[in-house]
């Protein structure tokens, strides 16, 4: 049998770190899908996140205005009329208002996620969307409120979808395809950006790749944010479709 080759020291120490956390708790066992292991890291750039979030909510009120909008407002504005726009267009006006409190907040809090990890903080702070428990727990949270919404718009009709084998395969997978999509795109984002800044010749040639790299990486983070919200609009508007808009 062929023995597989070394890696490289470099590649194998970036590799060792790849996916782990800064944690408290017993090791779960091999294989075990609940253990009673807390990301530390995690929770803090969730509360980091979190925090942004309220502060940015706060300011945009104070300075709130009917008349010629600030910086702040006047993106805000731009981003919700465009989403407003694109939701009507899907599932329709009355419906397009249902779902865009939910919709607009995930976006704000997955981007904002998103880009946490990329800061200068030597893998300290990582993105809470890096971790496939914030992105499981955002996808089943969203498909629990579209499967809710399902039955309070259609009734016994929506259960009796659930009849068909095909409403099965087509659900089941529906929240992990969510999480593991934006989990996947934002961590290998992350270990690209640690083993680009690793490399001898970007430290040799100046940080121009990695800078490339980064605004790279946010485009992505922005891209994901938007598939995660326009899939939680597009599911919204199937599972509450009852023949009109």
């Amino acid at each position: 049998m062929i023995s597989p080759l070394p890696l490289h020291p470099l590649v194998a120490d970036i590799g060792s770190e790849i996916g782990k956390h800064w944690s408290i708790g017993p090791n779960p066992a091999p294989g075990a899908l609940v253990s009673g292991v807390l990301h530390l890291d995690t929770m803090l750039s969730t509360l980091i996140v979190m925090v942004l979030l309220i502060v940015l909510g706060l300011y945009i009120r104070r300075h709130l205005t009917s008349g010629v909008p600030g910086g702040w407002q006047n993106a805000l504005e731009i981003v919700t009329e465009f989403l407003q726009n694109t939701a009507t267009d899907l599932i329709g006006e009355r419906r397009a208002r249902t779902i865009m409190p939910l919709a607009f907040t995930l976006g704000l809090y997955i981007l904002l996620s998103n880009l946490l990890g990329l800061l200068p903080t030597n893998g300290r702070l990582k993105s809470p969307t890096a971790d496939m428990n914030t992105t499981f727990a955002l996808s089943f949270t969203v498909i629990l409120f579209i499967w809710y919404s399902g039955i309070r718009a259609r009734g016994g009709g929506w259960f009796k979808t659930w009849l068909s084998p095909l409403t099965w395969i087509e659900e089941i997978p529906k929240p992990v395809t969510l999480s593991l999509r934006l989990f996947g795109n934002i961590a290998a984002g992350e270990i690209l950006l640690i083993l680009l800044g690793a490399l001898p010749g970007v430290v040799v040639t100046s940080p121009i790749p990695t800078v490339i790299w980064v605004a790279f990486s946010i485009f992505i983070g922005c891209i994901q944010a938007f598939v995660f919200v326009m899939l939680t609009i597009a599911y919204f508007g199937i599972a509450t479709e009852t023949g009109g808009h």
